[in-house]
């Protein structure tokens, strides 16, 4: 009977701490929601993963009655995302689910929830994709220093449909990377039976990767002297920007394990964007040489590779 009123009561608390968030919400113009709808996952998660489904959906479904109550339609949606994305990684926590299978659930929820909101229906959330279009086309192009192609092998219009893909998956996968390591830190500050997060930097490195990476950057190199179609150069230029990405997280990577490197190269790398590129050739590199030059960082010349 204690335990049951225990459940009760905390459901209810989380209750009320959701209606608060929800009606500052409203006085920030829904803003809030916008911005940190992502917050509200949290304390959903920490609760799916103390007790049993039954009473996870219980609170799920009363915060949404509150919130149909005191938001915006808006605002019920993102409320709707981060409450059913905290039952899901609370139960999976609960159930012990592996943590990869955990952050999966987590992409995966987060990347439909904006696809929704960002593309489905985005002008009923605000959003105007084709002012956003032309305005940024008309940006770039009035830049003479551009001289109408920019550094990345692409036009403006190519450019801004590239940028827009990327930036939405990148959004996703940061977003649900900030409610999975922030769950797991809390989950370890209140002494839960949870599989610690390890890091383990002898990894190996796709070698497919690299060869994408080299073989995508000379076909824009190509594709600035022959002239293709608009959905060809879109395929080529999401490909290349995507594999950019990727292997310059790996060359980062690289040089954090090179030991003999002072701890500011990496800071310097990463925020200086003329080194971008040689970070990224270093990732390739490495990758093309089975990670060699990584190994070596970290073990040092012993051989053992």
């Amino acid at each position: 009977m204690k335990s049951e009123t225990r459940k009760i009561t905390e459901g209810a608390m989380m209750c009320a701490l959701i209606a608060v968030f929800l009606i500052l919400d409203r006085q920030f113009a829904g803003a809030l929601t916008s911005y940190l709808a992502w917050v509200l996952s949290i304390p959903m998660i920490l609760y799916s993963a103390r007790y049993e489904a039954k009473y996870a959906w219980m609170v799920f479904v009363s915060t949404l009655f509150i919130a149909f109550m005191v938001s915006t339609p808006q605002s019920v949606f993102y409320l709707f995302s981060a409450m059913l994305l905290g039952v899901v990684y609370g139960q999976g926590v609960h159930k012990k689910w592996s943590q990869s299978k955990c952050l999966f659930w987590t992409i995966g929820i987060t990347f439909f929830s904006y696809l929704i909101s960002m593309y489905v229906f985005a002008a009923f959330f605000g959003y105007d994709l084709v002012a956003t279009r032309n305005e940024f086309i008309s940006m770039i192009e009035n830049m003479e220093i551009f001289g109408y192609k920019i550094v990345l092998f692409m036009d403006a219009k190519t450019l801004f449909h590239v940028m827009d893909i990327t930036s939405f998956l990148l959004l996703v996968v940061m977003e649900s990377l900030c409610v999975h390591l922030l769950s797991h830190v809390i989950f370890i500050k209140m002494k839960m039976s949870v599989d610690r997060i390890r890091l383990d930097l002898g990894f190996v490195y796709p070698k497919s990767l690299a060869v994408g990476g080299l073989v995508s950057m000379g076909l824009m190199m190509l594709m600035g002297q022959v002239e293709v179609s608009d959905t060809i150069e879109f395929i080529l230029a999401f490909f290349y920007l995507t594999l950019f990405i990727v292997n310059f997280i790996y060359g980062m990577i690289v040089v954090r394990c090179m030991r003999s490197l002072p701890k500011w190269c990496s800071f310097l790398c990463l925020i200086v964007p003329f080194l971008w590129p040689f970070v990224m050739l270093l990732g390739i590199a490495d990758g093309l040489m089975d990670g060699r030059i990584r190994k070596r960082g970290l073990y040092g010349q012993t051989g053992k590779f």
